[in-house]
């Protein structure tokens, strides 16, 4: 699992980067994470989700931008984020999508754990599951999400794109729910327990060097309003 030095940009950046390690990684064989910080308050949304919808929750002042990935309404304001790609070649790239949210959250749970956060895997109910539509999805826990143990507040959540190219899976911590976690120990903790469930041993490497056609494509994407609200 190559692993990305932990890097701050703003939300379009981010998305960008994101998709960019799915799409034109030059490893494209690997598995590969990269966690990341935001130099300014934002907020994202799924790719199917409404733009008007949610503009009109969102305050002014935040950026709003239309994610890769699925889910709904995801705030940025205080949480850790990260993006995983599992590539073809890996079993968790064919298994569904309950299977590979279960397996990251696995780790996520493990790497809290170790620190006594009351953690747990959401689990799944009984009987029939009614759709419902994702809306904000740091308030509703989905199952296998993490949930706090006591009060079941959700923790964390992911939201998932799947291609030929691999599996993006980006997730999110929500920090004020885990109060007295040491966030450095947590990345260290977090990319040994992922590494060891993917069974894939972590390797530090530097920033990917992307064509330039391709990150300026990608980054214009996500900043432009075609995209942003084309729903």
């Amino acid at each position: 699992m190559d692993v990305l030095p932990r890097q701050a940009a703003d939300a379009v950046e981010n998305m960008a980067a994101d998709l960019m390690l799915l799409e034109f990684y030059p490893r494209p064989e690997v598995v590969r994470f990269r966690a990341y910080a935001w130099t300014s308050p934002a907020y994202t949304f799924g790719v199917s989700q409404p733009w008007a919808k949610y503009r009109a929750q969102v305050p002014a002042q935040y950026p709003l931008v239309r994610r890769a990935t699925g889910g709904g309404l995801v705030s940025h304001l205080e949480d850790w984020t990260f993006a995983l790609v599992i590539p073809p070649s890996h079993p968790l790239f064919a298994a569904d999508a309950m299977a590979s949210y279960a397996a990251v959250h696995e780790a996520l749970l493990q790497a809290l754990v170790r620190q006594g956060q009351p953690v747990q895997l959401a689990p799944m109910p009984a009987g029939e599951r009614n759709f419902l539509a994702p809306d904000d999805c740091a308030r509703r826990a989905e199952p296998n999400d993490l949930v706090r143990s006591d009060d079941g507040r959700k923790v964390a959540g992911a939201a998932q794109k799947r291609t030929r190219q691999g599996l993006l899976i980006e997730g999110y911590v929500w920090r004020p729910f885990l109060v007295g976690c040491d966030w450095e120990r947590f990345a260290q903790d977090f990319v040994q327990t992922l590494s060891t469930v993917l069974r894939s041993p972590a390797v530090l490497v530097t920033e990917p060097q992307y064509h330039q056609f391709d990150h300026e494509g990608t980054w214009g994407k996500f900043a432009s309003q075609e995209w942003n609200e084309r729903i």
